[in-house]
């Protein structure tokens, strides 16, 4: 057969598909319980699409298939995200001719130069993606309603006004609010940064540590060093002050609240806290070691600490400056101990080795299970040796500080006896009212850069305006709608408890880049995680919005609040559909069709998306349905996928490493890249793209299509009398169709194409082995009720290989709309399934006793099958399930009283293995039936229930289990 032209078959299918307009839904076609409602995040377009989003985009649409082949009224909309500063920042790039910029888009995404240097314009960009991101979701198959095609922004008004009007629904109910708050800033471009404004450390947290200002005094002058802790209540616990030598320092004037103090802090520090509400001026820098042997006063409890040498001291961290709390902090104890052995270090800053040897630890919290130091014994018991042993250290410090601050309790007056998680919020507060401490937020990890392409800071906003999901009652809310919501996979609904939890005011609006102003102060551009979380509700009105501004008949500035009041929020009139009418310019009808589509639609079935959007865009998407919408329709289910890796790398476009989902579909087909991505994974497991694979299972696919063809010739007779082989394949067929579909409602891609491809393609390979020379009307029959059926198994994975297919079948219509397959109740038998089964592993029983016993002329196999009373046996164990009682029942029997002790082995045998599910069958009928193709595979004589006892095999055989010799 000639190589398959994948291509021509999909270009063929999507023309059609388009021209018949199959995925435009039409809501008065089936009544709501028969709708089906499906979103997926929709694109951010500042570069093609590679494959690892290829899965999440993917997912969604085979479902869409699937559901719509079960006879779903089925939306599957699609739109583009363009919002925010990450666009503008590429802009820039490329105008600065940044070569890393450059690199990535004219040489992985292939952009020609003649357009490259347009993206200069970030509207040119936005261009040029969107119209490559929808070629490429069309090559690719997706069953998408294009009529409802929308992207952010400004750029598009009426989508603006939506978002328009969801900001003042938010504000109106005190959701949106003006304050200080801290965020992650572009010091160069002077901009709050969203996770989707971020291009390297996205998921990095923000810690909050407590400065706590130890004071040091120099000719009468009071210089504070302000050691950054998360641990306040281990002040009381300090022996010394750590600082890097080799670190640069500053001693700096700091400025906050109309109050001035002298700090020494690194370099580093003083340009991040200048971020953060204060004023910092530097006086002068030096090395660490002008401080080493100093010492500071500990402002809590008076006593004089000596600063020591630690090249762990990281000046990009914090302040800087670390205490030393050696009983309860392993690194510390070792970074002691260290310097104890090297004394050479000590003397080089002229300090006293003895002034180490006699430092003494203070124990402050009690901890089962540990003596007076925890730090100590747990880096004793880990096996710790030297600050070199970082990872064991690392465990140490996470073990004591988890284990302290959950059982640990407090034994320093005034707090004796609290517990630590008590204590530590207790002593910050009071520190912190005296003015011996502060706050200052730091990255728990490096480095967080911009897509500008910038080292992000944290800084204090004023001003800033918020959305507030710290609110206590928006909180609940979302907690009932989420307890109401199914969760795919269900181990990820703690994750949604946690993040609805901790999450508090989230900046929404930014000073750069591309959206939708801010209706009440527009020199704020509503940001990209805050104009993405109720658009799904936008797509069920805006096929119509699409065709008013197609006719020219559409005023967007007209769209007003009232209006979309009124769709998403109220109750259907005739009279406000008038007198919005009036007001809008919009037909009276097209807006009840307007308000109809959305009763239809909504509440959104599923909303799916990969796993990394779980801490901010699904979990936002819950709080602003629940503000916003009635609770009929809150959303009812979000599916997570994992993410892709290429050839077992993070894929990385400035790496060169990111294969674009276009070049896949050109190098392979859009069929085999569905089922391949379908394929590797279940759910929020990540995936491996790996390019030999795929062209393995090209040619699979290549010869299912050849299959199908071949059997679209036969005709399927009714009421022709069956073999068991034949009843055996379609019991199975039965089999891998319930096995899809539960798959398939539960999102479980991968199982799915095991059973509707692997299973279905390995199981009629042993069909035709088994009916090999067979060409009779019952074999024809299955064959051609194998192919009216795995074809539209197949359909949501390889949508335009089966529509070909279907069509010389000679299937009515569109395979993408046609009845998915049921189990059909006279197919299934469980009994000859165990049959073949049986026959299978006796063969392999056979092969692999030729094999062990290196058998190189083998003639004959005699097989001999269990007797009567072993069956009896096994029934009564199943029964039973347990050696008592089993055996009390048989030994009634005077027949099992003959076997008494064979009896009493096998039941013990069979509880040992717990063999309660064993279906019994006519073994010998069996063996008897298959007998002429056991002799042809295994080119053996087959002897079956022999009276001749031929090597004494006889008493070995069991219950499906046979015994074998063979000669």
């Amino acid at each position: 057969m000639a190589e398959l032209d994948f291509k021509a078959i999909e270009e063929k299918w999507q023309r059609r598909w388009m021209e018949a307009r199959v995925f435009e839904p039409d809501r008065k076609a089936k009544p709501k319980e028969k709708k089906f409602y499906i979103t997926v995040a929709f694109p951010y377009l500042s570069g093609h699409l590679h494959v690892g989003h290829a899965r999440t985009y993917t997912i969604p649409d085979v479902i869409a298939r699937f559901k719509r082949m079960q006879g779903y009224n089925v939306l599957f909309p699609m739109a583009w995200h363009i919002t925010g500063a990450p666009i503008v920042g590429i802009a820039e790039r490329i105008k600065n001719r940044d070569p890393k910029t450059i690199h990535i888009y004219r040489d992985v995404y292939k952009v020609p130069e003649e357009i490259l240097w347009k993206f200069e314009d970030p509207k040119e960009i936005v261009k040029y993606f969107m119209k490559s991101a929808k070629e490429t979701f069309i090559r690719a198959g997706f069953s998408v309603d294009w009529t409802r095609e929308f992207h952010t922004t400004s750029l598009f008004p009426p989508f603006s006004k939506f978002i328009e009007w969801q900001f003042w629904t938010l504000k109106d109910m005190g959701l949106v609010v003006k304050g200080a708050h801290r965020v992650r800033w572009d010091p160069v471009v002077g901009t709050p940064l969203g996770d989707h404004d971020i291009m390297e450390g996205e998921d990095i947290q923000i810690l909050e540590y407590v400065i706590i200002k130890f004071i040091l005094e120099e000719n009468g002058e009071v210089i504070y060093l302000p050691a950054a802790t998360l641990r306040p209540e281990t002040v009381y616990g300090v022996t010394n002050m750590w600082l890097n030598p080799n670190a640069t320092y500053v001693k700096a004037k700091v400025r906050r609240g109309g109050k001035e103090e002298t700090w020494i802090v690194s370099k580093e520090a003083a340009y991040k806290l200048s971020f953060q509400d204060r004023e910092v001026e530097t006086i002068e820098e030096f090395k660490g070691e002008k401080l080493i042997g100093k010492y500071v006063k500990n402002p809590v409890t008076g006593d004089e600490i000596i600063i020591l040498p630690a090249e762990f001291v990281d000046p990009d961290n914090a302040t800087g400056v670390v205490m030393s709390v050696p009983a309860h902090a392993p690194f510390d104890h070792i970074a002691l101990e260290d310097l104890k052995k090297e004394t050479e270090i000590l003397l080089k800053y002229e300090v006293d080795p003895r002034v180490v040897e006699e430092i003494s630890y203070i124990s402050l919290i009690e901890l089962e299970g540990y003596g007076e130091f925890p730090a100590v014994e747990e880096a004793q018991r880990l096996g710790v040796r030297s600050q070199k042993d970082r990872e064991k250290l690392e465990e140490a410090t996470k073990n004591i500080y988890k284990a302290e601050y959950h059982k640990g309790i407090f034994k320093i007056k005034p707090y004796a006896g609290m517990s630590v998680q008590e204590v530590k919020d207790i002593i910050a507060k009071e520190i912190t009212e005296k003015g011996i401490a502060e706050t200052m937020y730091e990255f728990a990890d490096k480095p967080v850069i911009s897509r500008f392409g910038n080292q992000a800071v944290i800084k204090i906003i004023h001003d800033q305006w918020f959305i507030d999901y710290g609110n206590p009652e928006w909180k609940e809310k979302a907690r009932e709608a989420l307890a109401d919501m199914k969760i795919l996979p269900e181990s990820r609904r703690a994750q949604f408890e946690a993040v609805i939890d901790w999450l508090e005011e989230k900046a929404c609006a930014r000073k750069v880049g591309l959206g939708t102003p801010l209706p009440w102060d527009p020199d704020w551009v509503i940001e990209s995680l805050s104009d993405s979380t109720i658009y799904m509700a936008y797509y069920t009105i805006s096929r119509h919005i699409n065709q008013l501004r197609k006719e020219g008949k559409l005023n967007p500035e007209k769209l007003t609040r009232e209006f979309f009041d009124y769709i998403f929020r109220e109750d259907f009139s005739e009279e406000r559909e008038e007198e919005l009418a009036e007001k809008t310019g919009i037909p009276a009808e097209t807006i009840h069709e307007m308000k109809g589509e959305f009763e239809y639609w909504y509440p959104l079935d599923w909303r799916c998306s990969a796993k990394d959007l779980i801490p901010n865009h699904l979990t936002f998407f819950i709080f602003n349905h629940v503000a916003i919408f009635r609770r009929e329709h809150w959303p009812r289910g979000i599916a997570v996928n994992g993410f892709g890796t290429l050839e077992g790398q993070k894929m990385s476009k400035s790496k060169g490493n990111v294969l674009n989902f276009i070049d896949a579909i050109e190098e392979n087909g859009a069929d085999v890249v569905r089922l391949y991505i379908m394929s590797l994974a279940e759910h929020d497991n990540d995936f491996d793209w790996r390019r030999k694979e795929v062209g393995k299972l090209r040619r699979q696919v290549e010869r299912f299509y050849e299959l199908i063809s071949e059997f679209s010739g036969y005709e399927a007779k009714e009421g022709v009398e069956l073999k068991n082989i034949d009843k055996w394949m379609l019991h199975r067929l039965n089999k891998a169709i319930k096995g899809t579909t539960n798959a398939l409602e539960e999102f479980r891609t991968r199982t799915a194409v095991q059973w509707a491809f692997y299973t279905v393609l390995n199981d009629l390979r042993w069909y035709m082995r088994r009916t090999e020379g067979r060409n009779d009307e019952a074999k024809r029959f299955v064959l051609r009720k194998l192919a009216e059926v795995w074809v539209r198994l197949m359909a949501p994975f390889t949508p335009h290989i089966a529509e070909e297919l279907w069509e010389k079948l000679g299937g009515e219509g569109f395979i993408s709309l046609a009845k998915w397959p049921e189990p059909v109740d006279e197919w299934w038998n469980e009994t000859v399934e165990a049959e073949e089964d049986f026959i299978q592993s006796v063969i392999e029983d056979i092969k692999e006793i030729i094999r062990v016993a290196k058998l190189e002329n083998a003639k004959r196999a005699y097989i001999y099958t269990a007797p009567e009373w072993k069956w009896k046996v096994v029934e009564v164990v199943a029964e039973k399930r347990d050696f008592k009682s089993a055996m009390a029942e048989l030994m009634k029997e005077q027949e099992m009283r003959k076997h008494g002790k064979e009896v009493s082995r096998l039941i013990q045998r069979l509880i040992k293995e717990r063999a309660f599910e064993v279906k019994r069958i006519n073994e010998e009928k069996a063996l008897r039936e298959a007998k002429d193709f056991m002799e042809k595979e295994l080119g053996l004589e087959i002897i079956i229930n022999v009276e001749e006892d031929r090597g004494g095999k006889k008493k070995a055989a069991m219950p499906l289990k046979p015994a074998v010799y063979v000669e």
